[in-house]
């Protein structure tokens, strides 16, 4: 047998040796995979309780919140920065701190980045939210009580499934938007209210709570910031004669 040939089968070997052992970890690793999590693709960086959040970047792709019994930080496997560890979490006196570097390879990876979540993080309760340059979605949350702070070029949007929400404190600096709004579920069948709402909004930020009917309203908008209010909270909270229009 030629020299050559020798090489060639060699190297046939190898390779089907490395497919196998690469096949029969990746069976080892699905299998050892809890079935039940729904977040199954996503591997766990930091499992510390938190009520508090400060977060740093993250605005090329999506986060996602939801209230879960035991506290966590998933990151999806299958993006790059999972294996090259690009997200940074700890957690320090009750408040989880997240660096999320804005970067990325190519075009390419930025788009995919950009309708990807790449980042859950999971805990009973997340009393206070602050985020600079970062895109944050809390889910289906049932919280009566919230303090947000964001500036940088930043999103922050909570979808609640309590109808009935007691206070919202809202700072926003830079180019920010801040949303409050129902849950898909109870759209068309709940109105939505807040007790109290104290919103200082800076810079060319806006706050979406459009939909919600505010009791008590405490609002400082400079000239170039906007904010979204229902016509029920307007009439309620602002001195204007709405019947004007009408003659």
């Amino acid at each position: 047998m030629k020299r050559t040939t020798k090489i060639l089968i060699l190297m046939l070997l190898l390779m089907t040796s490395g497919l196998f052992a690469s096949n029969m970890l990746l069976k080892k690793e699905y299998e050892e995979t809890d079935k039940n999590d729904t977040y199954w693709t996503y591997g766990k960086i930091l499992e510390q309780p938190f009520k508090h959040l400060k977060i740093e970047g993250g605005n090329v792709s999506n986060i996602a919140f939801e209230q879960s019994p035991k506290a966590s930080v998933k990151v999806f496997k299958n993006w790059r920065g999972y294996e090259e560890h690009a997200v940074k979490a700890h957690v320090a006196t009750d408040t989880l701190y997240i660096n999320f570097p804005n970067t990325y390879h190519d075009l390419y990876e930025k788009d995919w980045l950009k309708y990807t979540t790449t980042l859950r993080l999971f805990s009973p309760e997340l009393l206070s939210i602050t985020g600079v340059d970062t895109n944050l979605e809390l889910f289906k949350i049932k919280q009566r009580n919230f303090s947000v702070i964001m500036s940088g070029k930043s999103k922050f949007e909570v979808e609640s499934m309590d109808t009935n929400l007691d206070s919202l404190q809202v700072t926003q600096r830079d180019s920010s938007a801040v949303v409050f709004e129902m849950s898909p579920e109870y759209k068309k069948t709940a109105s939505f209210h807040v007790n109290y709402v104290n919103a200082n909004i800076r810079g060319y930020s806006i706050l979406d709570i459009g939909h919600a009917q505010v009791d008590s309203l405490q609002l400082s908008v400079s000239d170039s910031s906007a904010v979204l209010l229902s016509g029920g909270t307007m009439k309620k909270n602002l001195r204007y004669n709405f019947n004007r229009s009408q003659h």
